[in-house]
C-alpha cells in the first residue's frame, strides 16, 4: 500500500506531511461470477481478512523515493504458502480516518470525514505511455555511472542486472541538469545537479537477491534526465538502463511543425512537459520537493492543455479538488489538493478559467453546473476584495511571477484585470445554465469593473498604463510607488500591463487600440529589466501571466508579425532561448541554465519542466494554424490562419484532434503567394477567414472563387475572405 497523495511527505515545507491521512488502508468489494451464473459477494472487514507487511518494498513515497530489498521477493505460491504455514500474516483492523489529517499551514478548523463521500476515480489512470533508453554513460567518479536518458522525463527506471549475488546495495539518483564545467562549481563538474530537488529525498535503494534481478520502482516517481547509479562494479550497458515515462496523457490530440527547427523543439517542449505535470493531479514541476497542484500555473496553461490532449475528465477531477479545498469565505487554495499558499487572485482564479476553458474545448455543461455553485461563492470572496478607499481589486500578492521587468509593475492591475474576466466567466455560465438574474447582475458588475479599470490604470492621451497608487503586498519585491501629486501620475508602461488586459478584452474599443500600439512601441524597444540591464528589442518581458497572453493580444489587434517575431527570437529572455541552451522542456525561467553563467545562481529555486511559459502553445494552435473555438465543442469552429508575413517561417503543419474528429490545417508561402490547406471533420462547419490583399487572386484547387465554385463567400473585409465551409478537404491559394 503506497501514500500517493493520501498520506507522506507533501509540498515544500519539510513539516507537511499526511494532509489527508498518516496511515494506508485497504477498501475492497470483490464479486466472484462462476459459471453458473451465481455470484459471491466478498467485502473487507476485520473477521475474513489478514495483512502481511514484511514484503519486498520496506518503504515507497513520491517525494522520498523507494527502498526495495529483492530478497524478500517470493512467488505467488510461495508468498502463500509462506504466508500461511509461517503464521507470518497478522490479522486485520479497522483503520480509523478521525484526527489523523494535517491541519495545514493557514487552516485551523478541525478537519472531520464525518460526511465524506466515496467517489470513484473518473478520468484516465496515470501509466507508462512512452519507454526511453538511456543514451549515454559516463563515469564522473571511480565507481559513480550518470546515464543520460536524452530526455528530460517523469517515471520511472527501469534496470537490468544480471547474475547478481544476494545483499548487495544499488542506489539511484535523480536529476534533470548536471553541473556544467565553469569554475564555480569545482569538484561538482559532470556530477548530478539535486540542489533544486530541495527537501525530497527522491532517492531509490534496491538491495539484490541472487541472479537476475530488474529494478522498477512501484510507489514513486521522478523528474530527470540524467540518473546516477553507484553500487556496481562497471557501467552497465545503455540497453539495461531505461525509463518508464508515467503519465495521465495517453494520447496526444494536437500536433504542431513548421520551418523552424527551433520552435518545433519549443513545441515538443511544452508537449513533454504537460507529460510530465499530468500526472493525476496538474502539477507546477514534477522532480523537486513541491509537485502541487499550483493554480496560477494550470490557469494560464489551461487552454494550450486542451488543445493537446483529451483533458476533460482530468479538469472536471481537478475542479471537484479545488472545490474540496475551497475556504468557508469563498477564497480557493492556491493548491488543490491542500490549502496552502500565497498567490491571490491570479492563482484562485484557476477555479474561474479552468472550468471555463474545459467548457469551451469540449461544451462540459455538466461541469458548469456542478461548479457552479462554488464559483458564485468565490465572487463573493473577490467582492470583499475591493478597496473602499480606491476601489482597485487588492485580493492578491503575486503578481506576474518571474517577470524580468516585475518589480515595475502595480499589481493591482493585473489583479483587477482579472476580476473583470472573472465576472464575465461567471456572468456568462450564468446565462449558459439559465440563472438569468444572476447573469444580468454579474454582467452590471462587469461593466462597471471594467469602466473603473479603464480610468484608473489607462492614460488615453500619453495612451499608456497608469499605477493606481494602492500599495498592495507582494511576495518577492517591494510594493509599487504611489502617484506623487508634484510630478504627476506614474506610468507602469510595462509589456504585461498591456497584455493581460488587451488579451482579456479588459480595455475599452478605443483604449485597446492605443494600448495594442503601445505594446508593440515596447517590444520592438529596448528594455532594461530589474537587474538594471538592458535587454534587446523583441524580448519577452513577461513572466507566468503574462506571457500566456501576450501572443493573444498582438494577434486580435492586428500585429501577427509582431507575435511571430517575438516567437522566433532567440537572445534571452524569449521562448527560445531555453531552447538554445539545450532544454527537453519548458523551464520555470528562461534563464534556468545558460552555457555563460550556469544556473545564474538560482541553484535551489528552479525547475526544468514547468509548464507555464509554455501557454504559448495555445497560440501556435488557434492562431499559427488558425484552428480556434467558435461554437463550444468545435461541431462550429473558425479558422483563421496567420503566415509569418516577414518570411522567417516559410511553413506551418499540424492537426487538432476534435470531439468530431481530426481539423487539418497547414500553409506554406511563396514570396507573397501563399497555399492554405484544410481537412474539415464530418457533421462540422467552419467560419474561415483567409487574409488576401487581392480578393481576385483567391483560388480553391486552381479555381477562381465565383458563384459556380458553389463555396458560399460571406464577404470581404479588413483584408480578410469570409467564407463558410462545410466537411471535406480544400486548398486555397491567395496573394498576401
Amino acid at each position: 500500500l503506497g501514500e500517493g497523495w493520501w498520506s507522506g511527505n507533501y509540498t515544500f515545507r519539510g513539516e507537511n506531511w499526511n494532509f489527508f491521512g498518516d496511515r494506508q488502508s485497504f477498501l475492497a468489494l470483490l464479486i466472484l461470477t462462476y459459471e453458473d451464473g451465481s455470484q459471491k459477494i466478498v467485502t473487507t472487514n476485520d473477521q475474513d481478512w489478514q495483512y502481511y507487511d514484511d514484503g519486498p518494498i520496506r518503504y515507497g513515497s513520491f517525494f522520498q523515493g523507494e527502498v526495495y530489498d529483492a530478497r524478500k521477493e517470493v512467488g505467488i505460491e510461495g508468498w502463500t504458502q509462506r504466508g500461511f504455514e509461517d503464521q507470518d500474516w497478522e490479522p486485520v483492523v479497522e483503520v480509523g480516518i478521525d484526527s489523523t489529517a494535517y491541519l495545514g499551514m493557514i487552516r485551523t478548523n478541525e478537519v472531520s470525514y464525518e460526511d465524506f463521500e466515496l467517489i470513484g476515480q473518473f478520468g484516465e489512470n496515470a501509466k507508462v505511455i512512452k519507454e526511453l533508453t538511456a543514451q549515454e554513460v559516463t563515469e564522473v567518479r571511480p565507481g559513480v555511472f550518470v546515464y543520460d536518458m536524452g530526455q528530460n522525463m517523469v517515471g520511472i527506471p527501469s534496470i537490468t542486472l544480471s547474475d547478481r549475488e544476494a545483499g548487495d546495495t544499488i542506489r539511484m539518483r535523480f536529476a534533470e541538469v548536471l553541473y556544467p564545467d565553469l569554475d564555480e562549481y569545482g569538484d561538482n563538474v559532470g556530477m548530478v545537479m539535486l540542489e533544486n530537488i530541495r527537501g525530497a529525498y527522491t532517492h531509490d535503494l534496491y538491495v539484490t537477491k541472487e541472479g537476475d534481478n530488474v529494478i522498477e520502482p512501484t510507489f514513486t516517481f521522478h523528474g530527470y534526465r540524467y540518473m546516477e547509479i553507484t553500487g556496481l562494479e562497471g557501467p552497465l550497458a545503455l540497453e539495461n538502463v531505461k525509463g518508464k515515462v508515467i503519465s495521465s496523457i495517453h494520447e496526444l490530440a494536437a500536433d504542431y511543425e513548421t520551418s523552424n527547427e527551433k520552435v518545433n523543439r519549443l513545441f515538443q517542449n511544452i508537449v513533454w512537459s504537460q507529460y510530465g505535470n499530468f500526472l493525476s493531479i496538474p502539477t507546477d514541476c514534477p522532480q523537486r520537493n513541491e509537485r502541487m497542484g499550483w493554480s496560477g500555473d494550470i490557469s494560464v496553461f489551461g487552454r494550450t492543455s486542451t488543445y493537446l490532449a483529451n483533458v476533460d475528465q482530468f479538469f472536471r477531477r481537478h475542479m471537484l479538488a479545488m472545490r474540496d479545498a475551497q475556504y468557508p469565505d469563498g477564497r480557493y487554495a492556491d493548491v488543490a489538493p491542500a490549502d496552502n499558499g500565497f498567490g491571490g487572485i491570479l492563482w484562485g482564479s484557476a477555479g474561474m478559467t479552468v472550468a471555463w476553458e474545459t467548457y469551451l474545448q469540449y461544451a462540459d455543461r455538466a461541469l458548469l453546473e456542478e461548479h457552479y455553485s462554488s464559483m458564485k461563492t468565490y465572487m463573493d470572496f473577490l467582492e470583499k476584495g475591493i478597496d473602499e478607499k480606491t476601489g482597485v481589486q487588492a485580493a492578491g500578492m503575486l503578481g506576474d511571477w518571474l517577470s524580468p521587468e516585475g518589480n515595475k509593475n502595480d499589481n493591482t492591475l493585473l489583479f483587477s484585470a482579472y476580476y473583470v474576466f472573472d465576472l464575465e466567466i461567471m456572468a456568462r455560465t450564468a446565462e449558459i445554465l439559465g440563472f438569468d438574474e444572476d447573469a444580468s447582475s454579474y454582467w452590471q458588475q462587469y461593466e462597471d469593473r471594467k469602466q473603473h479599470f479603464n480610468a484608473t490604470y489607462f492614460d488615453p492621451q500619453e495612451g499608456k498604463t497608469l499605477k493606481s497608487g494602492f500599495e498592495a503586498p507582494r511576495f518577492g519585491g517591494p510594493p509599487p510607488s504611489a502617484s506623487d501629486e508634484t510630478n504627476g501620475p506614474q506610468y507602469m508602461d510595462t509589456q504585461v500591463s498591456y497584455a493581460v488586459p488587451l488579451g482579456l478584452g479588459v480595455f475599452s474599443k478605443e483604449n485597446a487600440k492605443a494600448a495594442a500600439a503601445r505594446l508593440v512601441e515596447i517590444i520592438q524597444s529596448p528594455t532594461v529589466d530589474d537587474a538594471g540591464v538592458t535587454r534587446p528589442a523583441n524580448s519577452l518581458m513577461t513572466g507566468f501571466i503574462g506571457t500566456a497572453w501576450i501572443s493573444k493580444a498582438l494577434s486580435d489587434h492586428g500585429y501577427d508579425d509582431v507575435a511571430y517575431t517575438l516567437l522566433q527570437n532567440e537572445a534571452y529572455p524569449s521562448w527560445l532561448y531555453p531552447v538554445t541552451q539545450g532544454a527537453t522542456t519548458i523551464w520555470e525561467r528562461l534563464n534556468s541554465y545558460t552555457h555563460e553563467e550556469g544556473f545564474g545562481g538560482n541553484n535551489s529555486m528552479n525547475s526544468f519542466n514547468h509548464y507555464s511559459f509554455g501557454a504559448v502553445g495555445q497560440w501556435l494552435m488557434a492562431y499559427s494554424l488558425g484552428i480556434e473555438r467558435g461554437e463550444p465543442g468545435f461541431q462550429e469552429f473558425v479558422l483563421q490562419p496567420t503566415p509569418d508575413k516577414d518570411g522567417n517561417m516559410q511553413w506551418a503543419k499540424g492537426y487538432y484532434d476534435s470531439m468530431y474528429g481530426r481539423i487539418e490545417s497547414s500553409w506554406s508561402l511563396d514570396d507573397q503567394q501563399w497555399t492554405y490547406q484544410v481537412v474539415i471533420p464530418p457533421n462540422t462547419t467552419a467560419t474561415m477567414y483567409l487574409p488576401t490583399s487581392d480578393k481576385s487572386s483567391v483560388k480553391e484547387m486552381g479555381q477562381s472563387i465565383d458563384e459556380s465554385s458553389g463555396l458560399m463567400v460571406e464577404g470581404y473585409e479588413d483584408g480578410e475572405l469570409k467564407m463558410r465551409l462545410g466537411s471535406g478537404s480544400y486548398q486555397f491559394t491567395a496573394m498576401l
